[in-house]
């Protein structure tokens, strides 16, 4: 089931026409920003990490004076992982969520190019055909598990975002994380999964962040990473 369009025209009558675009999103981001207290350990997790990608993404240490495609693919994580957050925030959880897969992705490739930098290097000179063909996310995994590097998301993670949060189906119900069977048009908070969702963009870019940290030797944050995940989390 998902909202009804007379549901819909009680929400919107009285309102003008930027409050349309958006129904109840304020109201959800009021009743999300209430309830952060319960996600502490997220947050402050997801604060260091951000911090360490903008850091990096805008040289704010020190310009390397190269190419600069790390510092881009942190500056994409960043946008990504903020835009996400922001998105839980508003109650659009699967919209979140797909943009987790693509922090997956970009984790995988950084976590490649200290495992197999030979094959990294060449997707840094490789054109869109080759990356398609030879640096698919599938191919990442597989290349790191020939080379014996750390796969932040695996194929089971992967398959499971692209069927649940990404790929129409027709069983498609966007929002429905209930036992009901009840789908959501816009944005609508749900406590257990806004949990869910800040775990799942915690587990992809905490890691991505400490590799960073590690090779732009941000050694305080590295430290503050592993001071807080060995202090708050079980």
């Amino acid at each position: 089931m998902i909202v009804s369009h007379e549901q819909l025209q009680t929400l919107v009558r009285g309102q003008d026409h930027l409050d349309r675009l958006l129904i109840g999103t304020s109201e959800t981001r009021a009743t999300s920003t209430d309830n952060l207290r319960n996600y502490a350990v997220q947050t402050v997790l997801l604060g260091t990490s951000l911090t360490a990608l903008f850091e990096a993404a805008t040289c704010h240490r020190g310009c390397s004076h190269g190419p600069h495609v790390l510092e881009a693919v942190c500056a994409r994580a960043y946008n990504l992982a903020a835009s996400a957050y922001l998105l839980a925030m508003s109650g659009f959880y699967d919209e979140s969520a797909n943009l987790v897969r693509s922090i997956g992705e970009i984790a995988n490739l950084v976590s490649l190019s200290s495992s197999d930098p030979v094959f990294f290097q060449d997707w840094l000179t490789s054109d869109p055909g080759t990356r398609k063909k030879r640096f698919s996310p599938v191919k990442v995994r597989m290349a790191l598990e020939r080379s014996g590097g750390i796969q932040i998301v695996d194929q089971d993670w992967y398959t499971r975002f692209c069927e649940g949060y990404t790929h129409i189906t027709p069983t498609t119900k966007p929002g429905m994380h209930n036992d009901v069977g009840r789908g959501n048009a816009g944005g609508v908070f749900q406590a257990d999964v806004m949990r869910l969702m800040l775990d799942e963009l915690a587990n992809t870019v905490v890691p991505l962040a400490m590799m960073v940290c590690a090779f732009f030797k941000f050694d305080d944050l590295l430290a503050e990473l592993t001071r807080n995940i060995d202090t708050l989390t079980p």
